[in-house]
């Protein structure tokens, strides 16, 4: 009865040991900070002169030319401010750069028939033609400092990318 005794207590401190053991791992997996995902933006090329003839996939060194920016870079907010005097409704722009590592110039926007009672900085903001109003002048846009203006009118004006280069040398 005595050897059966040691036995369990034997099998019980191993039970034990990995329950400790597993509950150690699971307290510092979630203290652990939390992993941080990168966004990388740079493509690179595939061409067929750089795969491995065992059939995987290479890849150059060359970064992949974009024809244009994806519209997915910028961000056009639009909230109301306060009136103008008389009581006309203003509306307060900012157009952001959301890219982290990149520039983008050459930004126009769909902006309608746009009309300001107030004055707009030209260089901020120009109006084209029907639905094409040029932002920033043309000049590339920093990544996370927005480019904003105010404009008063009876209504707001529906604002969207149209187009937008990547390529501001």
């Amino acid at each position: 009865m005595a050897c059966f005794r040691i036995r369990l207590s034997a099998a019980a401190v191993v039970v034990v040991t990995m329950l400790l053991l597993q509950a150690c791992s699971e307290v510092s997996a979630s203290s652990s900070p939390p992993q941080r995902q990168h966004q990388f933006r740079k493509m690179l090329s595939v061409n067929a002169s750089s795969m491995p003839s065992s059939g995987g996939v290479g890849r150059s060194a060359e970064p992949l030319e974009l024809e244009e920016c994806s519209q997915d870079l910028l961000e056009v907010s639009q909230i109301n401010a306060p009136s103008m005097a008389g009581g006309m409704p203003t509306y307060s722009v900012g157009i952001t750069n959301t890219c982290i590592d990149c520039l983008v110039c050459d930004v126009h926007i769909a902006c309608g028939d746009f009309a300001s009672n107030d004055v707009i900085d030209p260089d901020k903001f120009r109006r084209l033609g029907f639905n094409d109003c040029l932002v920033n002048g043309g000049r590339s846009i920093e990544p996370s400092f927005p480019v904003s203006f105010q404009y008063g009118n009876s209504f707001p004006y529906p604002m969207t990318v149209a187009s937008a280069s990547c390529d501001c040398n």
